[in-house]
């Protein structure tokens, strides 16, 4: 009987490490810095955007990391917290979906992953003052299209890049 139950035991911790590790799998941390701190209201803000694999397995992401459809989307935030949105709506076409292993990036525990980004402010009707901006970055693929990999999907949800403070003079 003690055997039986030692036996148990074992295969639960191993079903529940394993259980375990595929939650966890799902850490990506998102970094974003700016080119300056200081402004002018028709400035471009290059930004640098790194993704990195916080898990403690390796995960798959999604090569094609742009604005609007292909996982990168933002925030602009003015001194009260409101949400400053842009004078016209602009949304980039979608990218081509991925449709084979070698349009993932694989990332192991601490990698990272990362592009610059434009971020054009005359988009924008700001005053001088303190903005904050917010990326997110959300896969897109589909959760069943994970490829037989440890893909980021975007079951996984939307995950929050630190606040990167701009004035504007």
């Amino acid at each position: 009987m003690q055997r039986f139950a030692c036996t148990a035991l074992i295969v639960l911790f191993v079903i529940g490490s394993l259980f375990a590790q595929e939650k966890a799998r799902a850490k990506l941390r998102v970094s974003c810095t700016a080119d300056k701190p200081l402004y002018a209201a028709s400035d471009t803000v290059n930004l640098t955007v790194t993704l990195e694999n916080g898990g403690p397995s390796d995960v798959y992401i999604y090569r094609t990391v742009e604005w609007g459809w292909a996982g990168i989307s933002f925030r602009l935030i003015d001194a009260s917290g409101n949400t400053v949105r842009p004078r016209e709506h602009h949304m980039p076409p979608p990218p081509p979906p991925p449709v084979d292993k070698s349009q993932l990036v694989g990332l192991a525990p601490g990698y990272f992953y990362g592009t610059h980004f434009d971020f054009d402010m005359s988009r924008f009707v700001l005053k001088p003052g303190v903005y904050v901006i917010e990326v997110s970055y959300q896969s897109i693929i589909p959760k069943d299209a994970g490829f037989g990999l440890p893909t980021l999907t975007a079951a996984d949800g939307e995950f929050l890049s630190n606040n990167v403070q701009v004035e504007i003079r």
